[in-house]
């Protein structure tokens, strides 16, 4: 019996070993590849001299594919055709006719990232094949960063290219294709190598339709000050611009609702606006009269399908008729109409700026004669304290209302507006608001001086700008020749944050940034960041010393 229970014990146990056994894991996987193809062989060999090939085979240690070639693969001088240029298991093919490529000539195939693994599609990174047809391998090299000229940030993916002085015809580079290329990286760097002694021009392009031609102010470009005479390695520095268009012209004309409408052009101008019909001269009113803009809008009243107006532009000396559709008219005395005056202030964010009166502005062209100001209320609060005040207005136009009450600094008010308050010219009316805001006090905001020294006496744009790039505050400075390169500025009242210095070399002196000239050579006006930043602190002085030696 006992022998009989271990029997039954040890197969139960040989079941349940056979059981264990049978159970599958899962697989785990090993450490992901990440080692790119490596070169075996070359035939004919990298750098050979005296090339006389139709085809070169690249024989790598692994598999691999082509990725993004037309992209990646720059060939230096340019060929007047398309290689052919396949992947076949562990080698790159490259076949072409021998008998047009220039004698005495240093060829450099620049594959970039175009060749890859083909299981994890790993680049062999900048990878190049160069050979020679003469008896020597050119060894020249140029190196250089292109930034770009508005802000001094690098450009990447910009083309770069030279011409070869006893190849110059007019009208380069928007002829001519270069004859090397190459490419900026991510931090808008960029080398040629492999370059023979001569004499080039060398341009830097952002080449949308990659056509490796200049297409005029459609495209940003940047140019060498002079010819470059390589007989040693030389680096350089290209400041990308964009054109401004030789030519203004209006380019469309918009009307979003019955009252208001804009004409746009394609670049900016001083502009004088005027009807054809002296008739409605009285019944327009145009915006930022006499301030250079790309857009200029109007307002207008009882008008109706069609105005014809005269845009005469001061900057270029033209002038241009054009018709404006108008939207149909959408009057408050119509019965069911629901259309309300609409408004906005200048304390939108819950803050009024400090020194500046509160102001209202709409939509529309206003009936100031209607003004109720005895439906709007003005009340501050200190201390739980409300208190009232007589209101003081004035319209400065025809859509803006100034309120003229002496506001102190760090108090909440808040101006409710009662319904019927404002009336437009088409007897639309407001519905009631309230704004509540608070007033900025100087001890909410910062001083910035800031000590400079140049080196030149001429004009400069001093500006401080946040990290969007937009312009805080500015202040143009020039000097005598009699007088010192010192200058001292202070901003106040900035409010706290970090910026940071950008200061304008106004050559010309006319307060703003300009754009460079291909045809005249003129570059864009030079400009330098300050590197470091600046903090403004609330109630807080900070002074900076800037020397500038550019």
């Amino acid at each position: 019996m006992a022998k009989q229970v271990v029997k039954i014990v040890l197969a139960v146990l040989f079941i349940l070993l056979l059981e264990r056994c049978a159970q599958i894991g899962s697989l785990t996987g090993g450490t992901r590849d990440t080692t790119p193809p490596k070169l075996l062989e070359a035939i004919p060999a990298n750098k050979t001299i005296n090339f006389n090939s139709d085809q070169v085979i690249l024989k790598f240690d692994e598999h691999v594919k082509l990725a993004d070639l037309p992209n990646q693969l720059i060939i230096s001088p340019k060929l007047g055709f398309d290689p052919d240029i396949q992947a076949e298991g562990k080698k790159i093919i490259i076949s072409f006719n021998k008998q047009t490529l220039l004698p005495n000539t240093t060829y450099r195939f620049y594959f970039g990232k175009a060749i890859i693994d083909m299981t994890e599609a790993n680049p062999i990174e900048n990878f190049e094949y160069v050979f020679s047809t003469g008896n020597t391998i050119d060894s020249l090299k140029i190196k250089g960063i292109v930034l770009n000229g508005f802000n001094n940030k690098p450009e990447k993916d910009i083309i770069i290219g030279l011409y070869n002085k006893v190849e110059y015809v007019d009208s380069l580079p928007y002829k001519k294709t270069p004859n090397y290329i190459t490419r900026t990286s991510e931090s808008g760097e960029f080398a040629f190598g492999n370059l023979p002694h001569a004499t080039y021009k060398v341009y830097a392009l952002a080449d949308k339709n990659k056509n490796y031609l200049y297409d005029g102010d459609i495209e940003r470009i940047a140019f060498n000050d002079s010819e470059l005479d390589l007989s040693s390695d030389t680096s350089i520095t290209l400041n990308l611009f964009k054109e401004e268009a030789p030519k203004a012209f209006i380019k469309k004309t918009n009307s979003p609702y019955y009252g208001f409408s804009q004409v746009i052009l394609n670049k900016k101008s001083v502009l004088d606006l005027k009807t054809l019909n002296k008739e409605d001269a009285g019944n327009i009113f145009e915006t930022n009269v006499g301030k250079e803009k790309d857009t200029l809008s109007f307002y207008y009243k009882n008008l109706k399908d069609t105005l014809v107006i005269m845009v005469k532009n001061l900057s270029y000396k033209k002038t241009d008729t054009i018709k404006v559709q108008l939207p149909k008219v959408n009057s408050g005395n119509k019965a069911g109409n629901k259309k309300m005056v609409t408004f906005s202030s200048n304390a939108a964010t819950g803050k009024l700026a400090i020194n500046t009166p509160l102001q209202l502005s709409f939509l529309n062209w206003m009936d100031t004669s209607k003004t109720n100001m005895s439906k709007l209320k003005l009340t501050s609060k200190k201390d739980s304290l409300i208190s009232e005040q007589a209101l003081k207005y004035k319209w400065i136009n025809i859509n803006t209302l100034e309120i003229g009450n002496k506001l102190k600094q760090g108090l909440d008010y808040s101006l409710k507006v009662d319904s019927n308050a404002f009336f437009d010219v088409n007897r639309n009316k407001n519905d009631s608001s309230l704004i509540n805001f608070q007033t900025q006090s100087e001890t909410e905001l910062g001083k910035l001086s800031l000590k400079l020294l140049f080196n030149k006496k001429q004009g400069y744009l001093v500006q401080v700008i946040n990290d969007q790039e937009q312009i805080i505050r500015e202040q143009f400075i020039a000097f005598s020749l009699s007088g010192s390169n010192a200058a001292t500025i202070d901003f106040t009242n900035v409010a706290p944050g970090t910026y940071k210095i950008k200061i304008v070399f106004d050559v010309n002196e006319n307060k703003k940034w300009d754009t460079g000239d291909l045809n005249s050579k003129i570059q864009p006006e030079h400009v330098f960041i300050h590197p470091k930043p600046i903090k403004i602190l609330a109630d807080w002085e900070i002074e900076e010393e800037i020397l500038i030696k550019e």
